[in-house]
């Protein structure tokens, strides 16, 4: 018998991109100014972030466009630099992204035990409001296009991969129309409005790469229990490539149904960094994140102006989220405000 396909509506890939990789100690005394900020204020557009903040310290993850001016590049990834402010550069990477994902943990779950499956690393996932995309190498590129390509039922008319007529289509909307522009600035940037889903359960998972397919099976059984997932983001460990921390905040779950996931995570899957922490979602949408520098660094200052921490943040397409400690998310809307205008 037949397996019955995931069905999606298409598969998108973006233009080659360099990553950079930015990871602060939280012992570290001196200052290091985030790469967020740097790009902000040498007008860089960052086509997808991650940011991971935990206890141990700091991991920030963006991707930009190869065409960037090469004095950019030169002044960030030049060797010298990379050493004396510890940033990591993988050169050649790409994003792949399925859609819609319909927020369905049985979607995400699966995507992970495909790549699991096939040994093929991502340098970093994050999810958009309809789009689940990958990061990862040019080498790997094919291999995945032709993986999700065979495991999704896609339809006749779906997307064409190839990246070209987006980046035609983008340059003829910037011209056409100037607010969409890099250099256009705004005195608060305009967004479509700013969301908050509180109360949420923040499930963190630490794998190795063997362990992929195993965390993503145990992630498709959430789903048997009607839940599904707000936000997702994953990230290879600084110094160790082949761990991966994934982050899955998903409607809050009862505490026993926290203790069993923890239990088949611990007991049954020797998965031993298994952990639940309750957050609160902020999230908006527009201008488009890829196409304008600063708007991720707008709103940590923000956040920072009146000492709002947060724990996690992934951005990509016209999608900025950011996860907070429970009981935040209501400050963190009205710090926004000094730097965002909704409607």
């Amino acid at each position: 018998m037949t397996k019955a396909l995931i069905r999606i509506n298409g598969i998108r890939l973006s233009t080659e991109m360099i990553q950079v990789r930015q990871y602060s100690p939280s012992e570290d005394c001196g200052y290091r100014e985030p790469i967020y900020k740097s790009f902000a204020g040498d007008k860089i557009n960052i086509a997808c972030l991650g940011l991971d903040n935990r206890v141990s310290g700091t991991l920030i993850s963006c991707c930009i466009d190869k065409k960037t001016d090469q004095k950019f590049v030169k002044k960030y990834l030049n060797q010298d630099n990379v050493k004396s402010v510890e940033y990591e550069k993988f050169s050649r990477v790409c994003s792949i992204s399925v859609y819609p994902h319909h927020s369905s943990l049985n979607t995400f779950g699966f995507l992970l035990q495909l790549l699991g499956q096939k040994k093929i690393r991502f340098q970093h996932l994050v999810s958009s409001n309809a789009m689940i995309s990958f990061v990862v190498e040019m080498s790997d590129q094919k291999r995945v296009l032709d993986l999700f390509e065979k495991e999704f039922d896609l339809p006749p008319t779906h997307t064409p991969f190839q990246p070209d007529f987006h980046d035609q289509t983008c340059e003829f909307v910037k011209k056409r129309y100037y607010e969409t522009r890099a250099t256009y600035i705004e005195q608060k940037i305009k967004t479509y409005g700013i969301g908050l889903d509180p109360c949420l359960d923040l499930l963190e998972i630490s794998c190795t790469q063997d362990q992929l397919e195993t965390s993503g099976s145990l992630i498709r059984n959430l789903e048997k229990d009607g839940k599904k997932f707000h936000f997702i983001s994953a990230m290879t460990s600084t110094g160790d490539e082949n761990t991966c921390h994934l982050f899955c905040l998903t409607t809050a779950l009862s505490s026993k149904e926290r203790q069993s996931f923890s239990s088949k995570c611990k007991g049954d899957q020797g998965l031993d960094n298994c952990r639940f922490v309750s957050a609160d979602l902020i999230r908006f949408h527009g201008p488009h994140f890829g196409d304008r520098f600063g708007i991720f660094n707008t709103a940590m200052t923000c956040f920072q102006l009146e000492s709002i921490p947060i724990l996690l943040a992934g951005c990509t397409g016209a999608s900025i989220c950011m996860v907070l400690p429970a009981s935040r998310g209501e400050k963190a809307i009205s710090a926004l405000t000094e730097g965002f205008d909704t409607p």
